[in-house]
């Protein structure tokens, strides 16, 4: 399910300050050129009454957000406008003191009238409020849209891996019944793992899937699969998306192994830092030889497009082809 994008938690984020700060300086600047006879020292003293006002809104906005954050979208914008129009009464009574006592007010000439302000800020935060409101809604809209799809991809690759993997089984009946029906068995808890609705997976558990299907492939292949890992010690509490690592072991498999009868190397390294982690699976690879059958050809770009809906950002996905070797690497932000 799609989180929700709450109107407060958008004005606290870095896109919705920085909104805030543009507002008020050209509020600030339109009501200084209007008003204002000494234009500088006025727009200065503007600049800091409003900035101040918004920031001092923000910091209340800050504290009570998590209070408020289940109440309804109506409710948080009469909370987002309350907030405002108070901090708006704190400031206009306290300002002119401030401004009395440094000497400022006679020299700019600056008015601060209560109601006035009130007024002003009444205006401009409901049209605010109301941007903001749109803003959130788009977002809301896009990230549905782009859990709909993460979730029609992550649907698209179970069928794909169970598809080869009953192959597996239905080679290995006319080649080894016994071991057909071991394979079976393993099949059965393979495809248990693989059709969790859960769309994060701790790292270890993602790996202990390879490593049954491997297994499962072992029967078929015996000694022409030769799988070599190279694994952390510690690999923590890492979490990462389901069914990446298996596709690309699959991939590996299908186009390293199978069509070569001699078999092929297969080297698997995951390495753990602090704030990445770092995959490369590799295969040797003989580009003389057609892979017996080519597959839906949905595992590499499906599971590259899933890593950027999912971390929404650019992910470091490559992929290296030579005549006798086939890389996938690619490192996913911790």
């Amino acid at each position: 399910m799609t989180p929700r994008i709450r109107l407060l938690s958008a004005l606290l984020s870095e896109r919705g300050v920085l909104a805030l700060l543009v507002a008020s300086q050209i509020l600030a600047f339109l009501y200084t050129l209007i008003s204002a006879t000494a234009f500088w020292q006025s727009l200065g003293l503007t600049s800091l009454f409003i900035h101040f006002t918004a920031f001092l809104s923000l910091a209340v906005i800050a504290i009570v957000r998590h209070a408020v954050e289940k109440r309804s979208d109506l409710i948080e914008a009469g909370i987002l406008i309350s907030v405002f129009v108070l901090c708006t009464v704190v400031t206009s009574t306290a300002f002119p003191y401030g401004f009395t006592l440094l000497g400022w007010i006679d020299e700019a000439k600056i008015e601060l009238s209560l109601w006035r302000n009130i007024a002003i800020c009444l205006c401009i935060i409901t049209l605010f409020a109301h941007f903001l409101a749109i803003f959130t809604d788009n977002i809301r809209k896009v990230k549905a849209l782009s859990q709909a799809e993460l979730e029609a991809l992550h649907a698209r690759i179970r069928p794909h891996f169970l598809y080869n993997s009953l192959n597996t089984v239905a080679e290995l009946t006319h080649i080894d019944p016994n071991a057909a029906e071991k394979s079976a068995l393993a099949l059965a808890d393979l495809s248990r793992a693989a059709m969790s609705t859960q769309n994060i997976v701790p790292l270890e558990s993602e790996i202990s899937l390879c490593k049954a299907y491997l297994a499962l492939e072992q029967w078929r292949f015996a000694e022409r699969l030769r799988v070599e890992w190279e694994l952390d010690s510690v690999l923590g509490d890492v979490l990462i998306p389901a069914l990446i690592l298996q596709p690309l072991v699959e991939n590996a498999v299908s186009h390293g192994v199978e069509p070569n009868p001699n078999g092929a190397d297969i080297r698997i390294h995951i390495h753990c830092s602090k704030r990445t982690l770092t995959v490369v699976i590799f295969n040797s690879y003989d580009a003389k030889l057609k892979p017996t059958h080519q597959g839906h050809g949905i595992g590499i770009s499906n599971i590259r497009r899933r890593l950027a809906l999912h971390y929404n950002q650019p992910i470091d996905f490559k992929t290296e082809a030579s005549q006798d070797s086939y890389t996938v690497s690619f490192s996913l932000p911790l």
